[in-house]
């Protein structure tokens, strides 16, 4: 059976003929709905005559591939019995300047149409006509032109001939690559315990199509085990392409640590990296203004110059790689990486690459169902990442704040902030009436704020016109612009899961419309993607991460935990309270277990608390009564340098007694490896409940409308989660022991000893600070 490949005339045209520089200033900001209805309004102004989306393809084969270059026209007209083939653009530039600025790439897409039309129909010429329309101001302008069979065949023959030179590039690497898939086994002598059952399921999901989601305790291997089976489907056809997403930079380097291991063991694959612009931009700002960055001036004529020579020549495209790379050919960094996502075999990102709508790989992830598999490590972040990703805010202070600098500067731009000020200050008072009458700060309201986003469009096309014709760098104008249009972004996947809020914050006013529930966005990005599989160590309680991603038909598996349970021992201290009220009355007790806990054995140790404000009120206190004891403790808002000092203090391990002071949810509850001895036992204190407040509130609402399980939604499994991340750092591998100790009178409570994993059977109830030290004497003896 011959192979198949298809392209869109669209993507061939700008692939081979793509040219100029990347350039922020140029931004058509027309909403794909907004272009759709244009076309179709334009469409029903013609006649009978007028043929609307007419699909076109050509089929030929080369090296024994079967191609098919494929589009639709938007209409062909016949008129006097002459044939137009008729392309419409949407723009918000004057529509009679495309007259003496041709845009290459719409009329090259054309004169494919025109071509495959003379060739299917025998004709020797044909007119073609380029229709612009202007979105704001509905000007309209049609451009034509006539030309022979022989002229289309000759243009559309060296895009043809161009795009067989990347085949073969690309059909040679994949047989390369298939058969180094083949021979590939699984990279280390023994399969642990639950990497086989998981790495068959995996395979399972891949062919058929189905998802997977798999909780994997610490230490199973699930990147090997999700990967070595995709790929192995992937040599068998059964996918193109592997997305593999987390929320941790240490997590990418642990996929990248993978590949190359399977590498080593004779795999000849590609894979790319994809950093954030901000992280890898090498200017001292992030402004992709050909004016102002060398790197983006002229990016389109020297990129596939430069990818003919990177891609024979590399196949691992890492982040210090792409760094690289972006000097030699001086070439943008973040654009370079994805453009050789394109040729990639696996992409390793972060989620909102493939979630969020406002910067997800349109190149990928456009409407159409595809044949990718996408592998989410971590995916126990997921749930809560997706709702940050669909909520956002604006605020009154803002507008005016940009209405003093604007000023004598765009009257347009002060008309739009002016009648949005004159909406929030209707609010205000809406606002006032509801603090006098019922205390509360804020109106919840469970439908779109429709006059809001008509005020908002104005201002957002105001300042396009304003940008059109004036160099302002303004920070603050640029800044509430992108805020404006993610806001309008989030607004078009509003429905009945999400709700508007109105708060009053000091002396402002804000809008926020959040998405409560994002378990329907999450499902229909998933039903694009061909196969997704689900990891992470704390995917409890199974029935809610099932609901909220969509398992239905699909695989679900627990593993145990292959480490040896009697490496560890489990406490429990029931019989302090930890709840918000309690805290201070009962943090000399707090102090006390911990003493008791971490003098018995010297060693590192960890403790982790549900805020700052109580780790600092128990830091304060253990450092005046024990000051024998090295503690640490994490401040807010460390930078990534002072992140790497803190663990670096546990990785050279003493014989003096280390404590680090942490908040569950932080930096170094999740994704950091301390093994062996570096770090011999966890203190959680806390059951990891978020704080109470109006966005867990509105959650709590929601779910218990719809499911009453609206407090554990909210706050319980939640909370729940990231006690389970925390515990997870004290047994990294088959050689750690450890203690992990967890102090709450709700771990009493049926509700939550049925979240306990179970390996945390069996275990230890403490009764006080002695019996603390009594437990963990006996577990150290016995470990000698």
């Amino acid at each position: 059976m011959k192979k198949k490949k298809r392209i869109s005339i669209r993507n061939l045209v700008e692939f081979i003929m793509k040219h100029g520089s990347i350039d922020n200033t140029i931004s058509s900001n027309i909403k794909p709905i907004e272009g759709t209805r244009a076309h179709q309004m334009i469409q029903k102004s013609y006649d009978e005559n007028y043929s609307a989306e007419v699909s076109l393809k050509y089929e030929f084969e080369h090296n024994d591939i079967k191609i098919r270059v494929e589009g639709r026209a938007d209409g062909i007209l016949i008129e006097n019995n002459e044939i137009i083939i008729d392309e419409i653009k949407t723009t918000l530039k004057d529509v009679n300047s495309y007259n003496d600025e041709i845009n290459n790439l719409h009329l090259a897409q054309v004169k494919c149409y025109g071509y495959i039309y003379c060739f299917e129909n025998q004709l020797d010429s044909i007119t073609l006509q380029l229709t612009y329309y202007n979105i704001e101001n509905t000007s309209i302008n049609y451009i034509r032109y006539k030309y022979s069979k022989d002229e289309l065949e000759k243009d559309f023959l060296y895009l043809i001939e161009e795009y067989k030179k990347w085949i073969d590039l690309e059909m040679d690497y994949i047989e390369n690559r298939n058969n180094s898939i083949e021979n590939m086994t699984f990279p280390y002598d023994n399969y642990r315990q639950g990497q086989r059952e998981l790495a068959v399921y995996v395979y399972k999901s891949v062919i058929e199509g189905k998802k997977c989601l798999a909780q994997a305790p610490t230490g199973t291997g699930k990147t090997i085990s999700t990967l070595f089976p995709t790929i192995k489907a992937m040599g068998q056809g059964h996918t193109s392409k592997i997305f593999y997403i987390t929320a941790k930079t240490i997590t990418r380097e642990v996929c990248e640590n993978t590949i190359s291991i399977m590498k080593n063991k004779g795999l000849n694959i590609k894979y790319t990296t994809i950093t954030a612009k901000e992280k890898v931009c090498k200017m001292d700002e992030v402004n992709c203004n050909p004016i102002y960055c060398k790197y983006a001036n002229g990016y389109f004529d020297r990129i596939n110059n430069a990818l003919k020579e990177i891609l024979v020549s590399k196949n691992d495209y890492s982040r210090n790689t792409i760094e690289y790379l972006s000097e030699k050919y001086c070439l943008c960094p973040f654009e370079l990486s994805l453009d050789l996502a394109l040729f990639s075999d696996v992409v390793i990102c972060d989620y909102n690459y493939v979630f969020d709508p406002k910067v997800s790989l349109k190149r990928f992830f456009d409407n159409r169902k595809n044949d990718f598999t996408v592998l989410i490590d971590e995916a126990h972040n997921l749930v809560d990442r997706a709702r940050n990703m669909y909520s956002a805010s604006l605020s009154k202070k803002d507008f005016m704040e940009l209405k003093k600098q604007i000023k004598g500067k765009d009257k347009k731009i002060e008309a739009a902030i002016n009648k949005i000020n004159s909406y929030f200050v209707k609010i205000k008072k809406e606002l006032d009436i509801k603090i006098s009458k019922d205390l509360q700060n804020y109106i919840e309201l469970d439908k779109e704020p429709i006059e809001l986003y008509t005020l908002l469009r104005t201002f957002i096309e105001k300042v396009d016109e304003y940008l059109s014709f004036n160099n302002d760098k303004n920070e603050d104008l640029l800044n509430l612009y992108f805020d404006v249009y993610s806001f309008l972004t989030i607004g078009e996947f509003y429905d009945e899961n999400f709700i508007t809020l109105f708060s009053k914050k000091q002396n402002d006013i804000e809008v926020e419309i959040n998405c409560i529930d994002p378990s329907n966005i999450i499902q229909n990005i998933m039903k694009k993607i061909k196969s997704t599989i689900i990891f992470s160590a704390t995917l409890i309680p199974n029935e809610y991460f099932q609901h909220m991603l969509g398992m239905e038909e699909d695989y679900f598996i627990s593993l145990k935990s292959p480490f040896n349970v009697d490496n560890r021992k489990i406490i429990f201290g029931t019989n302090i309270n930890t709840t918000y009220n309690k805290r201070v009355q009962t943090s000399d007790e707090v102090v006390e277990y911990i003493k008791a806990c971490v003098e018995v054995k010297n060693g590192n140790y960890m403790v982790f608390f549900p805020s700052y404000v109580y780790m600092k009120l128990v830091f304060d206190k253990i450092c005046l009564k024990y000051p024998n004891i090295c503690c640490v403790v994490q401040e807010d808002n460390m930078s990534e340098d002072e992140k790497e000092m803190f663990l670096n203090g546990f990785n050279n391990p003493s014989e003096e007694t280390r404590v680090g002071f942490c908040v569950l949810g932080g930096h170094f509850s999740e994704g950091i490896d301390l093994t062996r001895d570096k770090l011999i036992g966890v203190i959680i204190i806390g059951v990891g409940m978020p704080q109470i407040g109006t966005g867990r509130d509105l959650i709590k609402k929601y779910f218990d409308k719809n499911n009453n399980n609206g407090f554990d939604y909210a706050y319980t499994y939640p909370g729940f989660i990231k006690v389970l991340q925390a515990a997870g750092r004290c047994i990294r591998t088959t050689e750690d022991r450890g203690i992990i100790m967890l102090l709450d009178s709700r771990y009493n409570q049926k509700k939550y000893q049925y979240l306990f994993p179970r390996e945390w059977f069996p275990n230890s109830i403490a009764k006080s600070s002695n019996h603390v030290k009594e437990i963990c004497e006996a577990f150290w003896n016995d470990s000698n």
